[in-house]
């Protein structure tokens, strides 16, 4: 190789460390080729090329390049480790506990060969090995907050989050400055129902990272369920002085509108975010939503059809979908898509009864009972499916099996209003008047 070829990829090589240092990952990215196309041989410059494309979440050109790197040094710890980690996050999990494998077979000391698996068993479902891979971490090196947050991410899978509080917190005790520790605490704290105590680690989170996105945005939505609308569009509007095309943001603002009322401004939103990302996950439902809310059913369709188009198998989206299908009319759209619904979920008593509404609106009674009948085996405390089956067989002219199911739904929900009116219009109201008469005669003869 010429020497003036060399001393030309050396300078790219630096120059990419420059670049790399100064979060410009793209031109990183492209120095460290050049240099490789002239001198393919170097270990280094691969592995470099390989935490850029990770700084970029290229994780399969990561992967290639540590797979480069390895070829020319096989035995490299750093390199094993890094290719393990990388296919943990393309979900080769197998491939990637080999790497891990490889790298304890060369050095039984090396802890990250252990506490990387604990995430890829997480993720595997493993929990057994991955508690397994946390005790033999700590063996080699006790106080790493590193296999703490990892073995947390285990519980919390499994929705122990107690467990998962005590891990996250004893990672923060070892590294005060723990990334992510303060938003897991948070995440489970809302999962056990404590909103003030989950609101406390995001703000402690946002102490260590003022500009943090993902935690602004995941802190606004809090503020929303905790009705602290004020603070959630403080947080949301952050995020876009950050970064002005931010969908995510302009839809949570949207979302926030829609409660609040004001469905102007929520429109201009939820438009805006169609504008940015055509294919925002739920914008077309909302934006379909607040369309029927104003009368626009013709309109409201286009963006449902646009939603079910995008959504494929999504469960909770199709559950949306078929709910605001029915009430746009479109009951042809609405039947086909909860049932699809069913088959994706058929222990969902919830689907079922949805795909019998959607029938017994096209008088398809018979479709619909079928259907609610089976909803009431899944779920028999239903009282909203006992009442429409009530419903059904009246149309049908059943007025005995009509009171036989209006009587079960009045038995569990005695105060709603509308079983108690379809109680009395079958006669119920008479017949537990009679009942109770007939049994304070029973009871004056016994005396």
């Amino acid at each position: 190789m010429p020497t003036n070829e060399w001393m030309d990829a050396e300078t790219r090589v630096e120059r990419a460390r420059k670049l790399y240092e100064k979060g410009r990952w793209v031109e990183a990215a492209a120095e460290l080729r050049a240099a490789i196309e002239v001198n393919p041989h170097n270990a280094d410059w691969q592995f470099n090329l390989a935490l850029t494309f990770d700084a970029l979440e290229e994780y399969e050109r990561a992967a290639e390049a540590y797979a480069a790197a390895l070829e020319l040094e096989p035995d490299d710890l750093e390199t094993l480790n890094c290719l393990g980690v990388d296919m943990t996050r393309l979900e080769q999990y197998q491939a990637a506990l080999e790497h891990f494998a490889r790298a304890q077979k060369l050095d039984s000391n090396y802890e990250p060969a252990y506490c990387n698996r604990i995430v890829t068993y997480t993720e595997m479902g493993d929990h057994d090995n991955a508690e397994l891979m946390f005790y033999l971490a700590r063996q080699v090196k006790d106080d790493c907050p590193l296999c703490f947050y990892n073995i947390g991410l285990s519980f919390y899978a499994r929705e122990q989050f107690d467990r998962a509080i005590n891990c996250w917190q004893q990672a923060l005790l070892l590294d005060d400055q723990h990334p992510e520790a303060h938003c897991r605490i948070a995440e489970a704290y809302w999962a056990k129902g404590d909103l003030d105590k989950a609101a406390e680690h995001y703000r402690a989170e946002l102490q260590q990272d003022t500009g943090n996105v993902e935690t602004l945005l995941d802190l606004g939505e809090l503020m929303v369920e905790m009705g602290n609308y004020i603070e959630a569009g403080e947080k949301f509007r952050a995020v876009l002085a950050q970064a002005p095309d931010h969908a995510g943001a302009h839809f949570c603002l949207g979302e926030l509108a829609l409660k609040q009322g004001k469905l102007a401004q929520a429109e201009e939103q939820l438009r805006l975010v169609l504008r940015i990302q055509r294919d925002y996950p739920g914008a077309h439902a909302r934006l379909g939503q607040l369309l029927l809310r104003t009368g626009r059913s013709k309109h409201a369709a286009k963006h449902l059809l646009a939603e079910l188009h995008r959504c494929g198998d999504d469960v909770d989206m199709l559950q949306e979908l078929g709910q605001l299908l029915i009430e746009a009319r479109d009951l042809r759209r609405a039947n086909t898509v909860l049932q699809r619904l069913v088959r994706l979920r058929p222990a969902d008593a919830i689907a079922h009864h949805n795909l019998a509404v959607s029938y017994f609106m096209m008088d398809r009674y018979d479709d619909g009972i079928r259907h609610c009948r089976r909803a009431l085996k899944i779920k028999q405390d239903y009282p909203l499916a006992l009442y429409n089956l009530a419903l059904a067989h009246v149309q049908k002219g059943e007025l005995f099996r009509a009171r036989r199911y209006v009587s079960r739904a009045l038995m569990l929900s005695p105060a709603d209003e509308q079983i108690r009116h379809l109680s009395i219009q079958l006669g119920m109201g008479n017949f537990w008047t009679n009942l109770k008469d007939r049994l304070r005669e029973l009871r004056n003869r016994g005396k």
